[in-house]
């Protein structure tokens, strides 16, 4: 037979069980001893555990500090520049300069180490947690296993097992808390408590799986457009289109006299060729439609730094023109973000924010005007009233619905004495062209407060048919009742009450009342203005509008006097225009085509409908606007109340919107980081405060198995051979005298005992 292993310094007591050996049993009680006495070591030992328990505590609340940091990062949207890695807030794009490229290849390089080293910082808090995690569990772990009847078997590990997702789907986890077969009855209390350990060690192991991405979330910064505060700017007092151009602030090139003598060739120099050189792209751009893939681009003008061109509504009924006394407030900003400042302006600027940002969009409220007009061809009718009042009326005009295609005689109320804003104004255009036969090329624009319809079925009850066609009873005609009838189609309606008109005389045409003549109807709006301040992405400095949104006030248009069409072409009142002009020859050479459609060549319509188009928008765009400066103080009452008027008299701001890296609590993942990590901090938390008052110290895996050695078998786990069954069996933690673990197992059913026993 084999000598039975008998393990060093334990001696054999009975038959039962290995007992460790004493000092007064030790095999050289008298001899010398090299090492301290048993007494100390457990001493020293335990002031050792002490020691590193609360040095643990303490590294395991200090997670908090990096948290509360990132947490602060995030819910301040906290900015950090051109660049993840910007120290002092100091890392220049140089995105206005020659080097823009190359400066973001250096960025763009940097951004993606930093990245990645944050990267790590995510997964060493994430590692963090969940070693405190781990501890929390063990400590839960212990309280149970040091009341009642213990702690099952299948939990003992639990804190080493937690941290795989997959414990989440181990049944033992479940099943434990049950009693099984051969124990004790057990209140359902206890059970309970049971399970709340199993569902908090399964909640944790659901965060400490999330705590990973979380941390990422918010370690890692992303690219963001900010805004900069917003500063009240001008207070919006009106606009220039019901009056005629005055003041020596209008136009850099016109004086108040002038343009009170409406002598507005002045604007020749900057604006003359601006109009000639706009057309001229939109023409040329018609050619392109000849290719398969080819369309009409709209062309561009200039003020100042920036250009702009028309702008659309959503819904593509009305297009906005940009306001150049806006484009030039705007021009000085952009010069500004990019460093070109004058001595006037606040030393500390550009802001430094626009230095370490990216890309910058400079934005700023302001007026615009929009418009609706279609183009028709007829004859013109005049009924001159008096020396200040006269009606003039043109046939053929239609709604240009498909579906209507009735057509009528429209008639509009000319003259002061109508309404003081029912001028006109008229030029001509000088024929170069020995093809072209002499003939009055005049150019009639209206304004009129009314507009009336009639044919030969309908004139809506406004007796304009006894007017036009007087019978010969010679009753006379009531004006006054005509326009003041009632419409009943909104088509009508809309295109009757406030409307402008330009009428064209149709050169070579044997007919001289025959006229190609366009109406339209203006609208007020407060966009907002913002420009690209980079060279790079927004090489022509174009302007876009957005938030567009008309100021209805009854949905009634604004009044545009006629004058402000003469700004346009530069021309004085009822003089001629220039016939060098370009776009004078194109228009004499599109009219008649336009006009008689047996005739036209291949462009004419599109031609002469983008020169009618860019002469209205060009006009609309040099109507002044009237302000005063806004309260400085945007909390004061005096800006709170202005600021309450946004219809009449809005408060226009201008601000900058950055693309920098930033933190910020932006999307859904951002919301469920923040969740995750202070669901975490409640763990931690709760880790520390629970070490607080239970001091209890956390013990080695190596220590837990030398406990379980040193445990005599008691027949705790005789009859039970299922693994449900065995993690089911309960055991008490405890300490001895030493400070040493020791497992007590539960009591078993006295039927079990008794059956074991025989």
């Amino acid at each position: 037979m084999e000598p039975v292993y008998e393990p060093v310094g334990w001696r054999k007591e009975g038959d039962k069980a290995y007992q460790p050996i004493s000092p007064d049993n030790s095999p050289n009680p008298g001899g010398p001893q090299s090492h301290p006495s048993p007494a100390s070591r457990p001493r020293q030992h335990r002031r050792s555990r002490v020691l590193l328990h609360w040095l643990w505590h303490f590294l395991s609340l200090l997670w908090l500090a990096p948290i509360i940091t990132l947490l602060w990062l995030n819910l301040s949207r906290h900015i950090i520049g051109a660049s993840v890695w910007c120290p002092k807030g100091n890392c220049n794009a140089e995105s206005t300069s020659e080097n823009a490229f190359k400066r973001a290849k250096q960025l763009d390089r940097q951004d993606h180490n930093m990245n990645g080293a944050l990267q790590f910082v995510a997964k060493a808090l994430e590692v963090w947690f969940m070693f405190v995690a781990a501890s929390l569990v063990y400590d839960m772990g212990v309280l149970f296993a040091k009341k009642g009847r213990g702690l099952p078997v299948g939990y003992l590990l639990s804190h080493l097992e937690f941290t795989d997702i997959r414990y989440l789907f181990n049944p033992l986890l479940w099943t434990s808390p049950w009693p099984h077969r051969n124990s004790v009855p057990e209140k359902h209390g206890r059970i309970i408590k049971l399970y709340i350990f199993a569902v908090i060690t399964a909640f944790l192991t659901i965060l400490a799986n999330l705590m990973g991405p979380a941390a990422a979330v918010l370690v890692l910064p992303s690219l963001q457009w900010k805004d900069t505060p917003h500063i009240m700017d001008q207070t919006f007092n009106g606009i220039g289109a019901p009056n005629r151009p005055s003041g020596n602030d209008v136009f850099k090139d016109c004086n108040e006299t002038q343009l009170a003598a409406r002598n507005y060739s002045c604007t020749s120099r900057t604006y003359g060729p601006q109009l000639d050189e706009w057309a001229a792209q939109g023409i040329s751009s018609i050619v392109q439609t000849d290719n398969d893939d080819g369309e009409i681009i709209i062309g561009s003008s200039q003020e100042y730094a920036l250009s702009f061109t028309f702008n659309a509504s959503d819904n593509g009924e009305l297009v906005w023109v940009p306001n150049r006394q806006v484009l030039r407030a705007m021009s000085h900003e952009l010069l500004k973000a990019r460093g070109a400042y004058t001595e006037s302006d606040p030393p500390e600027y550009p802001d430094r924010t626009f230095n370490n940002s990216l890309q910058t969009v400079l934005s700023r409220q302001g007026p615009s005007l929009g418009f609706q007009a279609t183009c028709h061809t007829g004859d013109a009718i005049d009924f001159n009233l008096d020396e200040h009042r006269w009606v003039r009326c043109y046939t053929d005009w239609s709604t240009g619905n498909v579906n209507d295609t009735s057509t009528y005689t429209k008639c509009i109320r000319i003259g002061v004495d109508f309404n003081l804003t029912n001028y006109w104004a008229r030029f001509t255009h000088e024929i170069t062209d020995p093809d072209v036969p002499e003939y009055d090329a005049g150019v009639g624009v209206y304004f009129a407060d009314k507009a009336m319809y009639f044919n030969d079925t309908h004139d809506f009850d406004s007796g304009i048919k006894s007017c036009v066609f007087p019978d010969e009873t010679g009753t006379p005609c009531d004006w006054d009742r005509v326009f003041d009838a009632t419409l009943p189609d909104e088509a009508l309606r809309n295109t009757s009450i406030n409307v402008g008109m330009v009428s064209y005389q149709v050169p070579s045409l044997n007919n001289t009342d025959g006229r190609v003549y366009c109406e339209h109807v203006i609208y007020l709006s407060f966009p907002t203005y913002t420009v690209d301040t980079s060279p790079m992405s927004n090489p022509q400095n174009l302007v876009r509008l957005t938030n567009i949104d008309v100021v209805k006030n009854d949905s009634v248009p604004i009044t545009l006097v006629p004058d402000w069409y003469l700004t346009a072409w530069s021309v004085d009142n009822d003089t001629a225009l220039d016939g060098e002009r370009q776009i004078v020859k194109k228009l004499i050479e599109v009219l008649p085509g336009t006009y008689n459609r047996t005739i036209a060549e291949e462009y004419d319509v599109q031609e002469f409908g983008l020169l009618h188009l860019y002469a209205l928008g060009q006009a609309l765009s040099m109507v002044n606007y009237y302000n005063t400066s806004a309260p400085a103080d945007p909390m004061s009452r005096e800006a709170i109340e202005a600021d309450k008027d946004k219809v009449n008299h809005p408060i226009f701001r201008t601000w900058a919107t950055v693309h920098v890296w930033a933190y910020g609590i932006s999307g859904r993942s951002s919301i469920l980081g923040v969740t995750v990590v202070l669901l975490g901090s409640v763990c931690v938390l709760a880790r520390f405060f629970l070490g607080l008052m239970t001091g209890i110290q956390e013990r080695s895996t190596v220590e837990v198995l030398a406990a379980a050695f040193e445990h005599r078998h008691q027949g705790e786990f005789d009859g039970l051979e299922d693994e449900g069954h065995l993690a089911k069996v309960r055991y008490q933690v405890v300490e001895d005298g030493e400070g040493k673990q020791r497992f007590i197992p539960e009591k078993r059913t006295s039927r079990w005992s008794h059956a074991n026993s025989t």
